[in-house]
């Protein structure tokens, strides 16, 4: 999660994030009253039951406003840049909204039966567990309001305090139980784990000897986490969609050596598709030693080298022999080199991947010089030439995951060329890339840290001197007339 201290808003974005705010207040506060008129049946008896009960309506108005004023607050302190697009303001109202849906209208059927943890299963998959918590305690605070003015159990008031702390607990347990990785059907079957907080619940309020009269709540407590996560499998691709949401398990999808995009680098470019196997490895384990997702930078890893697929051939790795460069100008070279990062981002773009995926195909040479072309083309003039003309377009990384791709990249690629690959050297050669990077300003751009890439840099120096480790020579030997 980026520092808040990073995220510049100005009154444009304050008033956005504010006037979303304020809508989906609107929209939850128009649910109660939509439940108040499916209660009383006509506008008539929801009119008559909001005057006779003033105080309680205008209690429940203050309290909406007042937890959506805490939400603001929260995020505001605590993680601006997700609300700095309006549309994940709308996606978490929304997701709470839906929670607020199926559990009073399932809740009719049984109260045990609600799906108490669909909402924080979804905030979970959709951003972070540390969101999801809070997001859970604000679903169950307006499910409270709406059982309260809604007499959502006929008069039972001791299902409205048990629905109350089951929604707590189930969501809360569900966000730790839930890992938002995998398979969709992996987490489905977790459904039976998140279960088991309701059951208890069941067990604790319906208790009696009578066995049989304990199953029916034994049976609806246990359907009540295989809903939530059906529900939740079920309308995920709807909120991936409508509110670009990079989830763990688009990710994965993303990744998948099945993938247009990456079975085409696979056929055409397999020198390039070697390569970028390698980086993401690397890539992946510098995310999970400094924090970062390890999905999210492995996937934009996946795509970083996706423009050279316009053409392959004129990349070293895809070249068996003849070197196309060898009769071109350093010029001509230099353009067709450096364009694959800008190439990369259309074709990215053109199949409507995530756009993360673009900015790290832009970004991961910020605006390194092309040094080769540029030591080629010196030897054909005698006056000084620009070294931006043989430089890649940029930008330079804007953040932490596209900074990784940039190092781990140009490491892969130079660890190759070392001969004797012991620990020393290879940590040699990761030590000049990064402060090469560091001497041109790569870095400047976004917020990693020096900590940071002394962690990147030990990270990949193990990874690749596992990687390119010295093999064991076997004698040979003669077994049965053969040489082997």
């Amino acid at each position: 999660m980026s520092s808040n201290s990073t995220i510049k808003w100005g009154k444009k974005e304050l008033f956005k994030a504010i006037t979303a705010f304020l809508f989906n207040t609107f929209i939850i506060m128009a649910f109660i009253l939509v439940a108040l008129f499916i209660k009383h049946g006509s506008v008539g008896g929801t009119i008559s039951f909001i005057v006779s009960n003033f105080r309680l309506s205008l209690f429940t108005v203050f309290a909406v406003v007042v937890t959506s004023v805490g939400m603001f607050l929260y995020f505001y302190h605590q993680n601006k840049k997700l609300i700095s697009k309006t549309r994940n303001i709308t996606m978490l109202y929304s997701v709470v909204l839906l929670g607020l849906i199926a559990s009073y209208s399932i809740g009719k059927i049984n109260p045990y039966f609600r799906p108490v943890s669909l909402c924080a299963i979804l905030v979970l998959v959709l951003t972070d567990k540390r969101t999801a918590v809070f997001m859970n305690t604000v679903y169950a605070s307006l499910m409270l309001l709406t059982d309260i003015i809604c007499s959502s159990f006929g008069g039972q008031g001791n299902y409205v305090l048990v629905s109350l702390i089951m929604t707590l607990t189930c969501g809360t347990v569900s966000v730790f139980l839930v890992d938002g990785e995998g398979s969709r059907a992996k987490v489905l079957a977790m459904g039976f784990l998140i279960s088991i907080p309701a059951i208890l619940f069941a067990i604790c309020v319906e208790f009696t000897f009578e066995f049989r009269n304990l199953i029916a709540p034994l049976l609806f407590a246990l359907g009540s986490g295989l809903l939530s996560v059906s529900i939740m499998t079920v309308i995920l691709p709807v909120y991936e969609l409508l509110f670009s949401a990079l989830t763990n398990f688009r990710l994965t999808e993303l990744t998948d050596h099945k993938s247009k995009l990456i079975k085409e680098l696979s056929v055409s470019a397999p020198g390039t598709f070697s390569h970028t196997i390698i980086v993401a490895m690397l890539a992946e384990a510098c995310g999970n030693a400094i924090g970062e997702n390890p999905l999210l930078v492995r996937a934009c890893a996946y795509y970083h080298d996706i423009g050279k697929l316009k053409n392959p051939d004129m990349f070293t790795e895809n070249q068996s022999g003849k070197n196309p460069h060898d009769e071109l100008s350093p010029e001509l070279s230099t353009d067709i080199i450096r364009s694959h990062a800008k190439d990369g981002a259309e074709l990215i773009r053109k199949r409507r991947l995530p756009e993360v995926f673009a900015d790290a195909a832009e970004q991961h040479h910020g605006t390194l010089p092309i040094r080769y072309f540029y030591m080629k083309a010196s030897k054909f003039t005698d006056g000084k030439l620009g070294i931006e003309n043989f430089s890649y377009y940029g930008p330079k990384p804007q953040n932490k995951v596209n900074a990784i791709i940039m190092i781990c990249d140009a490491c892969e690629a130079k660890v190759r060329t070392v001969g004797n690959r012991t620990h020393e050297n290879v940590d040699k050669a990761v030590k000049e890339i990064i402060e090469e990077r560091m001497e041109l300003d790569q870095f400047n751009e976004c917020d990693i840290t020096f900590k940071e890439l002394d962690i990147i840099r030990n990270t990949i120096t193990n990874t690749l001197s596992g990687v390119y480790h010295e093999r064991v020579r076997y004698p040979k030997l003669k077994i049965g007339g053969r040489r082997g």
